[in-house]
């Protein structure tokens, strides 16, 4: 697999065939105890130097934790910085009461403007794709990222939360902690097993010897 598709297959096609595998198999899926839908040949590994040993084709490394809370200091930033900017406009149009209201409202959407396109489109954002990570869809092959419903269900609390200065440090602490803790089988969030997602390592590698 590389980052065009897999095995030759273009991207947008890969894409295509794994949209409709992924809603055939949907009411297969159980995240919380790890259920394999039929049809799913992924094979998931905890590092890269058990790639080797697997038997599914392709091979996802799931992320570790220290590439993980790097990737989220970055984005934390980055997110905040849209939130400011949310601000700064919503401050701009609007006066008085109305001020007070409708401020959280732009530190949430400046928040959110950064983190739901980026994961739908991409399934990275920028702090994942410099420590080479990606989220994808539970069991597809990593080239399909989340629906808009299951973005916005994985990154509303980052979005919504983390871009809230004050109230960002005491939910970061929070997820971190949550971050490092045993998460099953597949090293996820909650908010991973709610949307059916699985952050990995990028590019997949190829397995199936």
């Amino acid at each position: 697999m590389n980052r065009e598709g897999v095995e030759g297959v273009p991207s947008m096609v890969a894409r295509a065939m794994g949209r409709d595998w992924y809603r055939e198999h949907l009411d297969g899926m159980d995240p919380v105890r790890g259920v394999r839908p039929e049809g799913a040949l992924v094979e998931y590994v905890v590092d890269v130097g058990a790639v080797a040993g697997a038997t599914g084709n392709p091979v996802l490394v799931l992320a570790p934790d220290g590439r993980r809370i790097a990737a989220r200091v970055v984005d934390t930033v980055i997110a905040t910085v849209f939130a400011c900017l949310g601000f700064f406009v919503e401050a701009a149009s609007t006066d008085g009461v109305a001020l007070v209201v409708l401020l959280p409202v732009g530190f949430v959407a400046g928040g959110l403007l950064y983190y739901l396109p980026l994961v739908h489109w991409w399934g990275t954002t920028v702090g994942k794709r410099i420590f080479g990570l990606r989220v994808a869809r539970l069991w597809s092959d990593g080239t399909l990222p989340p629906s808009w419903k299951d973005t916005f269900i994985r990154e509303f609390d980052r979005g919504a939360f983390l871009a809230i200065p004050v109230l960002n440090l005491l939910v970061g602490a929070i997820l971190l902690a949550y971050m490092v803790k045993d998460r099953g089988a597949y090293h996820q969030s909650k908010s991973d097993r709610a949307a059916r997602t699985v952050v990995v390592r990028w590019p997949a590698y190829a397995g199936g010897n």
